[in-house]
Formats: structure tokens, C-alpha cells, sequence
């Protein structure tokens, strides 16, 4: 048998409800005593039971995330700051993959609510009321990305798409493209029926042709693919694609077809991931905040767990268009020596 925690309150010399309040963070201890506690806890080899404890108060110490592709390089940044921020407070984040599949969303909150979470992030691109329904009725505070409503126990954080992809279009049309497509995901995702429909208001505002945009599935894949579809039947001089996946799609496509980027097509992507800047050519593309996303979502969460009255709410984040090398003036302007080129 293990050290039990009335040992080690025995041989720090302090009650156990001292040594309960130094685990769990739940009450100020002079240091002299926190250090003795942590001695003794150290010396005992003690290990606390979580799930005892978990069936003493009727609540767990961890919280709740759920993502919908881990192997996506979008999601590695938000999970390390929610993580982070978990710690920080004497939590711990239990992440959960969904892989776009409701069924698997709807399982994976069923476990959280079975381990008495207090708290879920469901920063998911598509929710099932069902799912929504569950975490409200038990009381059990939500945050959500661009689908949740706001309520009680309800917070949502909403991404300016539509700022994003406009400041993109503006920089190809400072460029001097007019020949502009897009590649979107797929519109069963609210976030892509978001985008999709910026491209097409701010593609008719500045007398583009809305119409150029094509659907994709947010992969390299379905980059490339839709890229041969694009160049076959109008020929673009550049590409905005949706997603960083999408547009790194692009880049291949366009180089197996004898393109060269960004001299013969321009390609900008969206959400700035990693390998996106050591892409070939860099890739010009439109910074979302994956690490605020993380902070925002536990500091959602906090709130309504330590203040059942404080109410849900909405978290807008901006977005901001970064400039690599990817995008360059079209080619025929290059060669008539436009000023716009230098």
C-alpha cells in the first residue's frame, strides 16, 4: 500500500485538511508549511487518487478539450497554451480527437461528463446539438469556436474571417491581379461556409468575379486537385486558398505543372502554421492567433467555473495578413515594367 495522505500529514506535522488545501490549491498556506507538506510528500512517495477525490466533492481537476484533427498542424499551438494555462491554475487539460466526426464529438464529451469535468473547450468546427444540449443540462461550463451560442454557461470565440480574407484580396488587388480564385473546404464546416462567402463579398466589391471559387476539403490533397481544376478552366494569376494545407497544396500542383510561384501564379494561404514559413517559396497567408485561441478559451472557461453568475461570452480575435514571398505582381505586368512590379 501507498503512503496515504494522513501519513503525510503525520510527518509534515499539519492537519490533513492543510495538506488537501497545498495539493489542490484551494486555500493561501504560509510557504514554511507548503514547503514541509511537499517535503513529506516527496519523502512518502504519496500519490494523490484523483479519482477518489473526484467522488468526495463531485468535481474534477481537469478540464476538457476537444479538437477535431491533432495531426493537423493548426491545432498544436492552441492545445499547448490551453495546456499551459491548465497548469498555471492547478489544472489539468485532458484533449480529446474528434477527426470531423460528430459521432466521435458526441462520445468524447459523454467521457468528459463520466469524469466529472467541470469545463470543456470544443474547438471543433462542427457541433451536434445534441452535444451542446449535454453540457448544459449537466451544468457544465462550454466554450466554443465559431459555432456556440452565448448563454448562462455558454461562451463562443469568434474569428474575423471575413477581415482576413478581405485584406488578403486587397493585397492580390494591389498587386494588380483581377483573375483571382479561390479554394475553399468543405461547406458542411461553418468556418469554411465563413470564408467561402468573405471571398465572394469582398471578390464582388472590388469587381472580381465571385464566382471563381471552387470547394475543397482543407488538405494538401484536395489543394492540389482543386488547383488542376482551377488552372484548366480559367487560368488564374493567383489563388487564395482557405486554409495553409490547401494553398501548400497548391505549390505542388503548380510546380508538377511547370508553374513557377509567384512569378507565373501567386498563391496566398490562411491561418499562418508553421511550415508555412519555411514553405518554397514562403508563403504569404493570414495570421490567426492559435495562442490566444488557447489562452482565451481556458480564461472562458475559468471564468464560468469560478463564477456561475458571470454569464457566458463572446471573444472576438482579429487576424492579420503576413507578406513572404509567395505573391508578386501577375507576369504580364512584371514584364511591361508596371512601377506596381518595383
Amino acid at each position: 500500500m501507498g503512503a496515504s495522505i494522513k501519513d503525510v500529514a503525520l510527518k509534515a506535522g499539519v492537519s490533513t485538511a492543510t495538506v488537501s488545501h497545498v495539493l489542490n490549491g484551494t486555500r493561501e498556506t504560509r510557504p514554511q508549511t507548503r514547503q514541509r507538506v511537499l517535503a513529506a510528500i516527496q519523502d512518502l512517495g504519496y500519490a494523490q487518487n484523483h479519482a477518489a477525490r473526484n467522488l468526495a466533492t463531485g468535481r474534477s481537476n481537469f478540464l476538457g478539450l476537444i479538437i477535431s484533427d491533432i495531426r493537423n498542424p493548426f491545432f498544436p499551438e492552441v492545445t499547448a497554451a490551453f495546456q499551459e494555462q491548465a497548469l498555471l491554475h492547478n489544472m489539468d487539460a485532458l484533449v480529446l480527437n474528434t477527426n470531423y466526426d460528430s459521432q466521435r464529438t458526441l462520445h468524447s464529451v459523454s467521457r468528459l461528463v463520466g469524469l466529472q469535468v467541470p469545463a470543456v473547450a470544443v474547438l471543433t468546427s462542427q457541433i451536434d446539438p445534441a452535444v451542446m444540449d449535454m453540457l448544459a443540462e449537466r451544468e457544465i461550463a462550454a466554450v466554443y469556436l465559431d459555432l456556440g451560442r452565448v448563454d448562462r454557461r455558454i461562451s463562443n470565440i469568434l474569428l474575423d474571417y471575413e477581415h482576413g480574407i478581405a485584406e488578403a484580396l486587397a493585397h492580390l488587388t494591389r498587386l494588380g491581379h483581377r483573375q483571382i480564385a479561390y479554394i475553399g473546404g468543405p461547406l458542411h464546416l461553418h468556418s469554411a461556409q465563413r470564408r467561402k462567402k468573405a471571398f465572394m463579398d469582398s471578390a464582388a466589391q472590388k469587381g472580381l468575379d465571385p464566382e471563381l471559387a471552387i470547394d475543397a476539403d482543407f488538405t494538401v490533397k484536395g489543394g492540389y486537385f482543386a488547383c488542376s481544376k482551377l488552372l484548366k478552366a480559367c487560368g488564374p494569376t493567383a489563388i487564395l486558398a482557405g486554409n495553409d494545407l490547401t494553398a501548400i497544396g497548391v505549390l505542388h500542383r503548380a510546380y508538377d505543372g511547370g508553374l513557377r510561384v509567384p512569378e507565373d501564379l501567386s498563391v496566398v494561404g490562411f491561418d499562418d502554421i508553421l511550415i508555412a514559413e519555411y514553405a518554397q517559396p514562403a508563403l504569404t497567408t493570414v495570421a490567426v492567433p492559435r495562442t490566444e485561441i488557447g489562452k482565451t478559451a481556458f480564461e472562458a472557461l475559468w471564468t464560468m467555473v469560478n463564477d456561475p453568475d458571470a454569464g457566458g461570452r463572446e471573444f472576438r480575435l482579429g487576424t492579420r495578413l503576413v507578406t513572404r514571398q509567395s505573391a508578386i505582381p501577375p507576369r504580364e505586368r512584371v514584364l511591361a515594367g508596371d512601377p506596381a512590379a518595383d
